[in-house]
């Protein structure tokens, strides 16, 4: 939908007989209960649209939507701060809102009876079941707790204040703050799936106070300062013999594959290295078993933008090429390396080269 890939979680499956099951010893019936939890989960994937949607007004785009058994993930690129980070968290609770509000409209304009708060639970009406849900997720989602959009919110409305690292540190307290009431509340009432959810926002909460923190430390920051500029390449005529010298000569598993005009021609990565020498022996040239498809970055590319790259091939290296072709090579490791030695030294300017100094090309 909106050109946004939807999956669904395997586990969620699970959560779909289980549900049935429920139901069935409630006198529902086993595929009544399907029913429900495919349309309650089809409003789940309205909700994550809206906040698509209202991403997509600020230049954001969301990769794939994923249903889990606790709810939908819409996978954004990035998350913007202020007022956009504000009416993108909002969008999401809105919609069940305005589901809400037509249900209700189109069983009052067939005359439909107000059931009492018993019935509903009872399940004698699948819409209105399908309305109190709406609801029911408009107010959880507004709790102020990561990962729920009432997290967001309340970051979103505290940077306005104060500055997203504050907000955010805040907005993670307050939601770890409930997950431990959470969890009183789901241990004192017997309530396993509440424990859960408390553990999960707890985790949440802290993750996304961490990965501020490495925003904040990656701010101003350049795929120039974070890149390997010590590593070997190869050439696409050299001999897989060649490339099994360096690899065990080295701690390096990707190879950069340059031809004689200085362009980026391909990689060789450990496995394929292997898996060629098994296949076609060691005689054969790299051309024939490089990675051709790689992803490139300009040395000024900012970290934010080149986290988001690494985060959609984590197993592969970002080249950085410049006018003068191959700089440097970065992976998830060392950013994480250079973040740390950022927050570590309480500035976001690490000890790293010159803007014009140009890269080695001695082996690491």
């Amino acid at each position: 939908m909106l050109g946004i890939p939807i999956r669904i979680h395997v586990t969620f499956l699970l959560l779909l007989v289980w549900f049935g099951v429920a139901s069935e010893d409630q006198g529902q019936g086993f595929v009544a209960g399907v029913i429900f939890l495919v349309l309650l989960f089809g409003c789940v994937v309205l909700h994550e649209l809206g906040h698509a949607t209202m991403a997509r007004r600020y230049g954001v785009h969301t990769s794939e939507i994923v249903l889990y058994p606790i709810g939908g993930v819409a996978r954004l690129d990035r998350i913007p701060s202020g007022k956009a980070e504000l009416l993108i968290a909002l969008a999401g609770p809105a919609v069940n809102v305005v589901l809400a509000g037509l249900l209700a409209l189109g069983m009052l304009a067939l005359g439909a009876s107000i059931p009492r708060p018993e019935e509903i639970v009872a399940g004698s009406s699948i819409v209105w079941q399908l309305l109190v849900a709406n609801l029911m997720l408009f107010l959880f989602n507004l709790i102020p707790a990561f990962p729920m959009d009432g997290g967001r919110v309340l970051r979103a409305a505290l940077s306005l204040a104060i500055g997203q690292q504050r907000a955010t540190v805040i907005a993670a307290r307050v939601g770890q703050g409930l997950a431990v009431v959470f969890g009183l509340v789901a241990v004192w009432s017997h309530q396993p799936f509440l424990l859960l959810i408390a553990l999960f926002v707890f985790v949440s909460a802290g993750q996304e106070a961490a990965y501020q923190r490495g925003r904040a430390a990656m701010h101003g920051l350049t795929a120039r300062s974070a890149m390997i500029t010590r590593f070997e390449r190869l050439a696409p005529q050299d001999s897989l013999a060649r490339a099994a010298e360096l690899l065990l000569a080295s701690h390096q598993q990707d190879f950069p594959v340059v031809d004689l005009w200085g362009r980026v021609a391909g990689m060789l990565s450990r496995p394929r290295l292997l898996a060629a020498l098994a296949q076609g022996g060691r005689d054969l040239p790299v051309l024939e078993a490089m990675e051709r498809e790689v992803s490139e970055v300009p040395p000024e590319t900012p970290l934010e933008e080149v986290l988001a790259v690494l985060q959609r091939s984590p197993s592969q290296p970002l080249l950085v090429v410049g006018d003068d072709g191959l700089e440097g090579m970065i992976t998830l490791q060392n950013l994480a390396e250079l973040v740390e030695v950022s927050r570590r030294l309480g500035s976001a300017q690490p000890p790293s080269r010159a803007p014009g100094e140009k890269p080695s090309r001695e082996p690491l």
